[in-house]
């Protein structure tokens, strides 16, 4: 499950725990899709949190609503796992 969490913090909820080489390759993953505007990735027990600038990403890529591409992003990361 994904969802928004906060003003910067998009989160994919996982059923499992996840493994220290889950967590690796997810990293991994991110820092092929880091920008400025999306810049880190937190790890919990069994969450993935993107961390990222809502306003920053209004202005450059002009939207009003930056969610959508983040979703896009976190969906990536967590593929890794598929």
């Amino acid at each position: 499950m994904i969802f928004e969490n906060g003003e910067r913090v998009m989160t994919y909820q996982s059923n499992k725990t996840l493994t220290d080489s889950e967590k690796e390759l997810m990293q991994q993953k991110f820092e092929t899709l880091k920008t400025d505007e999306i810049y880190d990735i937190v790890f919990t027990t069994s969450t993935v949190n993107i961390l990222y600038h809502p306003t920053l990403m209004m202005d450059r890529l002009s939207m009003i609503d930056p969610s959508e591409v983040v979703h896009e992003v976190i969906e990536e990361v967590v593929g890794v796992l598929k």
